[in-house]
């Protein structure tokens, strides 16, 4: 029989929000205390048709960046430009926001080319992972460096 003092590990394959939220938050803490960081921020965009959420895009903003998490379209939608307007309001809010920067990760079999398109550039390549897939980390700067 555990006492309340035992320390242990579980593992949860779907953490709900307040979970997620109090680690999170904890993070914001000590960067804000360390550093004078502001808080860690999620933001969504939602495509809707009626009620029906038919795309997205979302991420979190954290210590001048802007993360874009996932971004997705109904494939009955795709090609009409709405992932290219997601991506702009959410390059849009970084600016608000006065992040310096916008970064995404994307598989070489998903979006890397809608990506540079829209003005991002590779920073750093991942291999190894099934399949012979990779990994690009992209980048777009919001600011020229004086």
């Amino acid at each position: 029989m555990q006492s309340k003092n035992d320390i242990y590990i579980i593992y949860d394959d779907c953490p709900n929000q307040e979970q997620t939220d109090l680690l999170t938050n904890n993070l914001s803490e000590i960067a804000n205390q360390k550093k004078g960081m502001p808080p860690i921020r999620d933001y969504a965009f939602f495509l809707m048709r009626s009620d029906q959420i038919m795309g997205g895009i979302c991420g979190c903003m954290y210590y001048g960046c802007l993360y874009i998490d996932e971004l997705w379209i109904d494939a009955s939608l795709r090609g009409h430009g709405y992932g290219t307007q997601l991506v702009n309001n959410a390059v849009n809010l970084a600016r608000e926001q006065q992040c310096l920067f916008c970064t995404v990760n994307t598989m070489d079999w998903e979006a890397k080319d809608f990506y540079l398109k829209l003005g991002f550039e590779i920073e750093f390549t991942r291999r190894g992972y099934l399949h012979n897939s990779v990994k690009y980390m992209l980048r777009k700067n919001l600011y020229q460096e004086a």
